[in-house]
């Protein structure tokens, strides 16, 4: 009869998720944490229109939670407890991730997986599981490359408060913050289109995460959508959690900027 670690580790992969790593970690009290990458990337040839690409998904929190929960459920089934986390704040997901060799932090501050890339979402499973079989780190292959660091228009990545992801998903701007968007609509892929960790990525087997065609549109089209239409569409997506205005705001934005880069004499 196989161990229960096997078997575990059997129906993970199953579910189509093969990075993944189970390590005994100290939070209140020692216990199992269970660290999945989900990757999204699913090689498609996207407009490149400000939307950063894991926002042309269905929300990743919903679709991670989905599979967690088939995995708690096996668990409990053998006996033991189980509980999900997706993004969560109690957790330091990239640490614990880099802990279990689902991937090594790179300097862009994501998670770069052997076989993905950093194109994953990353989810965590607390269990009573003690397991005899433990994951370990694997070593971090940035070296002395800074690729991502130089592409950086905004230097961002030294500094989180002018990461143009960050400020697409802020309420309030000033004039400064504005001009450091970059036509970008929400969300920003720079730092990740240029890493070398990147250029060949196996392709997300995950369904749920192919591309939404209402998100293709120029950014024009996103400067007066209305309710109806963000319930129904984007708000089902991961940007949708920050509320209509802030998108048509960040688009009206794009919009301007890309008219000035299209009048800058070449």
């Amino acid at each position: 009869m196989k161990n229960i670690d096997n078997k575990l580790r059997e129906y993970i992969k199953s579910l189509g998720l093969d990075t993944f790593g189970i390590i005994r970690y100290e939070l209140d009290s020692l216990c199992t944490i269970i660290s999945i990458a989900f990757p999204y990337n699913h090689l498609d040839t996207t407009n490149n229109n400000g939307f950063s690409i894991y926002t042309k998904r269905l929300d990743y929190h919903k679709i991670v939670r989905l599979y967690l929960n088939r995995i708690c459920e096996f668990l409990i089934q053998n006996g033991y407890s189980a509980t999900p986390y997706v993004d969560s704040n109690s957790l330091p997901e990239k640490h614990i991730a880099e802990l279990a060799g689902v991937g090594f932090i790179g300097k862009n501050h994501l998670i770069i997986t052997k076989k993905y890339g950093s194109y994953v979402f990353l989810g965590e499973i607390i269990t009573d599981f003690v397991p005899q079989i433990i994951d370990f780190p694997i070593k971090n292959l940035c070296g002395s490359c800074s690729q991502c660091q130089n592409a950086c228009p905004t230097n961002g990545i030294n500094d989180t408060n002018k990461c143009i992801s960050y400020l697409t998903q802020k309420k309030e701007l000033t004039q400064e913050e504005i001009n450091l968007l970059q036509g970008q609509i929400f969300g920003c892929d720079i730092c990740q289109n240029i890493c070398p960790h990147n250029k060949y990525i196996t392709k997300s087997s995950i369904p749920e995460f192919k591309v939404l065609n209402y998100m293709e549109h120029e950014p024009s089209f996103y400067t007066n959508i209305d309710n109806r239409f963000f319930k129904n569409y984007i708000k089902q997506t991961s940007c949708g959690w920050r509320g209509k205005n802030v998108i048509i705001r960040n688009a009206q934005l794009a919009v301007k900027f890309n008219e000035k880069k299209e009048n800058r004499p070449h």
